[in-house]
């Protein structure tokens, strides 16, 4: 049983507060991999901003999570540990990873995210920031969803976009974890292996590549059945980009 934080239900044994009245984490997950599927499948119909910073990171999560999660887009605080599930692995400690979330943004921002590099430069460079991103860890839960939603963004908007379909999570989770410890070259090698050539998918193709990708994050669960997240609701509760964020595609 999970230890109680802040964030969950007192006595839970570490189940996330929400806004559904789910009792159980796996009621949690489902839910959460279900808002978070259906609101990429829109983002990805959207024109991608020219500015791809701290701002644009923390509205996608709360864009995603809002429907199930009241602190949805809120960076982890002094006293909030991570660690990876499995693993031992200790994420950046809550008084440090700030400045590495301003650091990776910032190197992010001078590369203009990554556009204009070739395929074998653009995959090695990704690969290091995601690693870098990953040790972060700025979210209490749903970094994967978020994290994999802005770099589906970024690599778009850059000319290299990945097909989510040849993604394997569990595989793609192992090489995020190699990387916090400091070997990124086989996250880069396989993330080269998943690039689309420039010209990109159709509409059609990434949103149904996004939709599997997401299901495939999310285990079988029983506790949630029922709650749906459709394509057609509306977004009111999940508040559009700050600010200066609506600059047009950079694609055609």
């Amino acid at each position: 049983m999970a230890a109680d934080d802040r964030y969950t239900i007192p006595g839970s044994g570490g189940v996330l507060e929400n806004k559904l009245g789910l009792t159980t984490q796996e009621g949690v997950d489902e839910a959460m991999n279900e808002a978070a599927t259906t609101r990429w499948a829109i983002m990805v119909m959207e024109p991608i901003p020219d500015r791809l910073d701290i701002e644009y990171f923390r509205s996608i999560h709360r864009r995603l999570l809002s429907p199930v999660l009241d602190w949805a887009g809120e960076v982890r605080q002094r006293g909030d540990e991570v660690v990876a599930g499995g693993t031992g692995i200790v994420y950046a400690r809550s008084e440090f990873f700030q400045n590495g979330l301003n650091d990776v943004f910032d190197t992010l921002a001078t590369e203009d995210y990554l556009k204009g590099l070739g395929t074998e430069e653009f995959a090695a460079k990704l690969a290091d920031r995601w690693g870098y991103l990953t040790t972060v860890h700025p979210f209490r839960d749903g970094n994967t969803r978020t994290q994999s939603a802005y770099v589906d963004r970024l690599a778009t908007r850059a000319g290299h976009p990945i097909d989510w379909q040849k993604v394997d999570v569990p595989t793609l989770r192992s090489l995020r974890l190699a990387a916090v410890t400091g070997s990124e070259r086989p996250l880069a090698q396989y993330l080269g292996s998943v690039l689309l050539e420039p010209a990109g998918p159709n509409l059609r193709d990434q949103v149904r590549s996004t939709l599997q990708f997401h299901r495939d994050l999310a285990l079988p669960r029983e506790s949630s059945r029922g709650i749906k997240f459709r394509l057609a609701e509306p977004l009111s509760d999940a508040p559009a980009p700050p600010e200066g964020h609506d600059g047009a595609s950079a694609q055609p």
